[in-house]
């Protein structure tokens, strides 16, 4: 080994169960980001239908 260099640790695989509840979050936090840009684009209509442009 070289000096100054350090040895990187391996991290384990995660565990079966782990990827599961990533999994879950991750489309969780899809579905929250799905509503909020649902509530955006409804905002965004509503607001070009009552208040035009003059």
């Amino acid at each position: 080994m070289m000096p100054g260099k350090t040895i990187r640790k391996t991290v384990p695989p995660a565990a079966p169960a782990e990827r599961d509840v990533v999994a879950e979050c991750a489309l969780e936090l899809r579905r929250i980001g799905d509503k909020a840009d649902l509530r955006q684009r409804i905002l965004n209509l509503i607001m070009k239908l009552f208040c035009p442009k003059t």
